[in-house]
């Protein structure tokens, strides 16, 4: 992704497609916004969970509500997107920030290799009222996921934005 965002210059980062197409930069924003209500949520329960010596052994398993968002989120058809994460003007350092949230996911699952990736539960974060719970594997297959359905949508607003 940094090799396709890092050459455009401010006037494109922020040139929409069409009015109702987000640009590049409201994309990373809306990336990054999630990444910041997932790892605030995530971030304390990986630091304070049992650790399991055979839990790497273990194979990880999509619980039902991680999968279906996992399912949604591969899928070509456009969704909505929390209110919380819904861009607003893109902040300064936009790629930087997002590329921040990056290194804290990929230090998250360094911290979260000792863990049984099964039992390590937590509410969905953009959906705290719902009253099943994803498990630290949905969390880091709905990040995976996520990213790379965006990644397409850079490529698309690139191709267009030209």
């Amino acid at each position: 992704m940094t090799s396709l965002v890092r050459p455009l210059d401010p006037e494109r980062l922020l040139r929409r497609p069409s009015a109702d197409r987000w640009s590049v930069g409201e994309v990373l924003e809306h990336l990054t916004l999630m990444d910041e209500l997932f790892l605030t949520a995530v971030e304390p329960i990986v630091r304070t969970a049992r650790k399991d010596a055979a839990a790497p052994a273990r194979p990880w398993s999509a619980t039902f509500i991680g999968g279906k968002i996992a399912g949604s989120l591969e899928g070509a058809k456009p969704l909505k997107s929390p209110k919380a994460a819904v861009p607003n003007a893109p902040r300064a350092a936009l790629r930087e920030a997002f590329l921040a949230g990056d290194s804290r996911y990929a230090t998250l699952l360094s911290d979260a290799a000792p863990l049984d990736w099964n039992a390590v539960r937590l509410r969905p974060p953009v959906a705290p009222w719902v009253p099943l719970k994803i498990n630290l594997g949905d969390v880091f297959c709905l990040h995976r996921v996520h990213v790379q359905r965006h990644l397409k949508q850079i490529e698309r607003i690139v191709a267009r934005t030209r």
